[in-house]
C-alpha cells in the first residue's frame, strides 16, 4: 500500500493547533512526531492533558499524589523536546480514571479553545471500545481516552462557539466564542478518513521525549513505540481528519 504523506494536505493553512489527552504520555505516543514538524515550522500549538495519570504506576511504595506529580513533570519535560512551552503546556488534574463527560470539564476545554482559537483540535477516538491496529492487535480503548474525546468534540461544538454558553467568559473575561471546524482523531487505523503524516525527520525528537516518560514504561521499550509508526521503510503517524460543520 502507498502511503501519502498529508501533512502539508492538512496544515498548510494551520497556525494554532490545540491537542486535547487524557494522559501525561499519550500525546509523544499517538503524534509526538508531528508536533515537533509541526513546532519547526513555528506553528503554534497548546497540549491539554484531562488526567494526572496517576493510578498507572505498579510500584507499591509511592503515593498517587507523588506519581501524579512525577508523570505531570514528565509530560512538561516531553512537551519542552518536542517545541511546546511550559505555557502552553497544561495538566486540568483530574484523578486518572474518575474523568467523566459532563459539562463542568466540557467548560474546562471550553475555557481554552476560546483563549488560543485554534484552528483543528487533536483528540482521541470517542467512539470505538475496541481498537483494532492491524489483523493481529487490538486493545480496549481506554475510558479516559474515550471520554476525553467526548469532551473535547462537545467543546468544540456547541459549547465554544455559542454565546449562550459559559457567558462568563465572555464577558467577565474578554474571550471570544470559537469555531473549528478541523479535528484529527487517534486511534483510527481503520476508518476511510485516516491521514498519514511522514516524521522520518523526528524521530529523534520524538525517542527523546518519550524517555522522559521513565515513570509510565521502560525506556527500553520506547523503541517498541517507534517502530509502530514504520511503513515501508518510511515513518509515519495515523490519524483520523474529519470536516465538521
Amino acid at each position: 500500500m502507498e502511503i501519502k504523506d498529508s501533512f502539508d494536505e492538512i496544515f498548510s493553512d494551520i497556525k494554532r493547533i490545540l491537542i486535547v489527552l487524557a494522559h501525561p504520555d499519550d500525546m509523544e505516543i499517538v503524534c509526538g512526531g508531528t508536533i515537533a514538524r509541526l513546532t519547526s515550522q513555528n506553528k503554534q500549538v497548546r497540549l491539554v492533558v484531562t488526567t494526572n495519570g496517576s493510578k498507572g504506576t505498579k510500584e507499591k511504595n509511592i503515593s498517587e499524589e507523588d506519581f501524579s506529580s512525577q508523570r505531570i513533570s514528565e509530560q512538561l519535560s516531553a512537551g519542552k523536546i518536542l517545541g511546546i512551552s511550559r505555557e502552553q503546556n497544561f495538566n486540568l488534574n483530574i484523578p486518572d480514571g474518575e474523568l467523566e463527560n459532563n459539562v463542568d470539564n466540557i467548560e474546562k476545554i471550553v475555557l481554552h479553545l476560546r483563549e488560543f482559537q485554534p484552528e483543528i483540535v487533536i483528540t482521541h477516538n470517542p467512539d470505538d471500545h475496541l481498537i483494532i491496529f492491524n489483523n493481529t492487535s487490538h486493545w480496549v480503548n481506554h475510558r479516559d481516552h474515550r471520554h476525553t474525546g467526548s469532551i473535547a468534540l462537545d467543546a468544540v461544538y456547541p459549547y465554544s462557539r455559542d454565546r449562550g454558553f459559559f457567558p462568563d467568559q465572555l464577558n467577565k473575561h474578554q474571550l471570544s466564542p470559537c469555531g473549528v471546524n478541523k479535528i484529527l482523531l487517534s486511534d483510527s487505523y481503520t476508518k476511510d478518513y485516516l491521514k498519514y503524516f511522514s516524521i522520518d525527520n523526528f524521530l529523534e525528537q520524538k525517542r527523546k521525549a518519550l524517555k522522559q516518560h521513565i515513570s509510565a514504561f521502560d525506556p527500553s521499550t520506547v523503541d517498541d513505540y517507534i517502530d509502530e509508526n514504520e511503513i515501508n521503510g518510511s515513518y509515519f503517524e495515523p490519524l483520523g481528519f474529519l470536516k465538521v460543520y
